[in-house]
């Protein structure tokens, strides 16, 4: 390791070095929280193998346009699985699972988000690997703490936005809650994951040990939450939403996003603004007494729906032109087509792609940006078994061996792998 950081300056710039070129991840992962941690290991420079069943992620065909083809890859598999290889090979089957610990051997990390259980019955849990291999790091991704007295209960995105509470925080009130627009306790989730993961091989670098790592999603959530967790923890009286316009619970007036005649707008301000918010919108009469004392949040309801009734009759430049001279931060509300649009976004985040699995397309990639270690962009979406044969190679399988696991269903590849190898 490089003691002075001023010595690296001496040393030529090299693209081909990451931060995590050199380690090598086994990724028995589907859905979306694991193949995201995957796919943001890939970008840092590990060398990922993602190890799924004959039939396949269920994310390959699991959400696309009712227009789309039927052998269609999901666009959601197309943004999650790019920088890995993948094995497709049946763990149910004894000679499977052989493969798999030849794998496991020169291996730094497992990242697995099966039900707790699943691999432990193949053999393949953390207690014995990590007991055969004791400098592994296994990274265990699930709805609730896999070593928890819920761990064998069923979870998903949006039923732990409800058990955690993240729904309860939309919509007014009055209806009913209404979760993120997006699998936002994934995304995070995966994050958690990778942080860990990175703290784990930091820690083996000090000491020679691996470790069992545990990310859950329910603890995410409520992580997620963590401003929000510190103040329902410690308030007085619960926030509860709010009637009008407001989008946080624990906001006053003016926080919210207000309809315009052309769209919506988005106005963020303090309550020392409201007074000359109230005047540029010819409102001060109405709005000014009610922000006496903490008047901001305690009578946020009625200042929110005053403004709305001025903001409702102007369009989304009128509202930004006429309101930003308070100090007020405003911004449209855009589409995420729109914002996707935006030069500023497209230039790093935006990548095109053309490849055999899913033609051309084009994918948003990982937002960390380095000035010696670009994210590593180098392989797309597997399409499934596609590499097969090539790991099972480098694993020392034979010829004769990799012939009868693809021959019985126990390995897949793609009609194209066979015809090249015959």
């Amino acid at each position: 390791m490089v003691k002075n950081p001023d010595a690296t300056s001496k040393l030529e710039a090299r693209t081909d070095i990451h931060p995590l070129s050199g380690i090598r991840v086994l990724a028995f992962t589907h859905y979306a929280a694991g193949p995201i941690a995957a796919q943001y290991l890939g970008s840092l420079g590990a060398e990922v193998i993602k190890i799924e069943a004959p039939t396949g992620d269920f994310q390959r065909s699991g959400i696309k346009e009712s227009t789309a083809p039927d052998d269609a890859p999901s666009p959601y598999f197309l943004g999650m699985n790019r920088n890995q290889r993948s094995l497709s090979i049946d763990l149910k089957r004894p000679e499977a699972r052989s493969v798999i610990r030849k794998l496991i051997s020169p291996a730094d990390v497992i990242l697995e988000n099966f039900r707790p259980g699943v691999l432990e019955r193949m053999g393949l849990g953390n207690k014995e690997i990590i007991s055969e291999h004791p400098g592994l790091i296994y990274c265990s991704i699930a709805a609730y703490d896999p070593a928890g007295p819920s761990k064998n209960k069923p979870g998903q995105d949006l039923i732990i936005q409800a058990l955690s509470g993240i729904a309860s925080l939309g919509g007014p009130a009055g209806g009913p809650p209404i979760p993120a627009g997006a699998y936002v306790v994934d995304t995070y989730t995966a994050s958690q994951a990778v942080i860990g993961i990175q703290a784990a091989l930091r820690h083996r670098d000090q000491t020679g040990r691996g470790q069992w790592v545990r990310v859950d999603m329910i603890s995410c959530a409520l992580h997620l939450l963590a401003s929000e967790s510190t103040y329902f923890l410690n308030a007085q009286t619960p926030p509860t939403r709010a009637r009008h316009a407001i989008s946080h619970v624990c906001n006053g007036a003016p926080y919210g996003i207000y309809a315009t005649v052309d769209g919506a707008v988005a106005l963020v301000a303090h309550a020392a603004s409201l007074p000359d918010i109230a005047v540029a919108l010819g409102v001060a009469d109405q709005i000014v007494p009610l922000l006496e004392g903490k008047g901001a949040l305690t009578n946020r309801d009625q200042i929110a729906a005053c403004l709305s009734n001025e903001i409702r009759q102007l369009t989304t430049d009128e509202v930004i032109s006429g309101l930003s001279p308070t100090g007020a931060l405003l911004a449209p509300v855009r589409s995420v087509g729109q914002a996707l649009a935006d030069p500023d976004v497209a230039r790093d985040l935006i990548r095109e792609v053309n490849h055999t699995y899913g033609g051309s397309y084009r994918v948003a990639v990982e937002p960390v940006k380095f000035t010696d270690s670009p994210l590593v962009f180098d392989r797309p979406a597997p399409a499934l078994g596609e590499h097969s044969i090539e790991v099972l190679r480098e694993a020392g399988v034979g010829a004769d061996d990799i012939k009868s696991l693809i021959s019985t269903g126990a390995v897949r590849v793609p009609a194209t792998s066979l015809a090249r190898d015959s």
